[in-house]
């Protein structure tokens, strides 16, 4: 992840850097006249804007991403406590429950890694039948085992709907055009405010920039969480659980 990191700051900074020296080589009169004229205090202006429409871009995708990886927590969660419970039922009935969430755990990781993380899985769907089926005729015959199996079978479903339904919630495009226009703003704007020494110009002219430049990306990963990004949801918890669920010492039944 830092290395992700480092790698889009330079790939900003070194352009940057290269068009603030040239800029101050050819337009050094310019910049003093806008120092002289008060325009940093339009430019501060432009920052404040910047600023609360990017606090309240963050502060409503970050709301859609802890509840998406909150979803897809609960739903792991839910799927190991449906396996263990299940490990009391009847040995058919184990089976056939256990069989309906592995292939429910490989299903998702074979679709998390081909992109199909957003749409609903037809394949999943019927794993979850399967699931319901076997849970009916639990019912019948296991009394409050099957009570608790129904239980988590709907914690489960309610989950899954939940990652899907965050998952498919993006920033509206007028409002994201907004913040690349703003952000690109006050990037250029900066170049044009100048202080008398040129090396604490370029450093706080940098700041400026690289700050809002980051800023920028935050948004579009927390908007793009299943892209590769600085930070992004993988199948990995799917594939751990499906190992743990697989293992020798949890194909246990415990059932009489």
């Amino acid at each position: 992840m830092i290395f992700s990191i480092i790698r889009r700051v330079l790939i900003f900074l070194i352009p940057f850097s290269i068009v603030f020296w040239y800029i101050h080589d050819k337009f050094e009169a310019v910049l003093s006249r806008a120092s002289e004229n008060g325009l940093a205090a339009f430019y501060s202006a432009d920052g404040i804007i910047f600023g609360l429409i990017v606090a309240f871009v963050i502060q409503r995708e970050w709301e859609i991403w802890t509840n998406l990886s909150g979803s897809v927590r609960t739903e792991i969660d839910t799927i190991r406590e449906m396996w263990k419970w299940s490990t009391y039922a009847e040995e058919s009935l184990c089976r056939e429950a256990q069989g309906h969430l592995t292939e429910y755990l490989k299903t998702m990781i074979s679709e998390w890694n081909n992109s199909n993380q957003r749409v609903r899985s037809t394949k999943v769907d019927a794993e979850i039948d399967g699931l319901r089926g076997m849970l009916v005729k639990m019912s019948v015959s296991m009394g409050a085992l099957g009570f608790q199996l129904f239980s988590a079978f709907g914690n489960l479903i309610n989950a899954r709907n939940q990652r899907l339904n965050f998952s498919n919630e993006h920033m509206p495009v007028i409002l994201k055009r907004i913040v690349f226009l703003a952000d690109i703003l006050l990037i250029l704007l900066s170049l044009f405010i100048g202080v008398d020494n040129i090396y604490l110009d370029y450093i706080f002219t940098a700041a400026i920039a690289l700050l809002a430049f980051t800023l920028l990306i935050v948004v579009d990963d927390l908007d793009n969480p299943f892209r590769p990004g600085t930070w992004h949801l993988t199948s990995k918890d799917y594939q751990d659980l499906l190992q743990e669920l697989t293992s020798p010492s949890e194909n246990v039944h415990v059932g009489s």
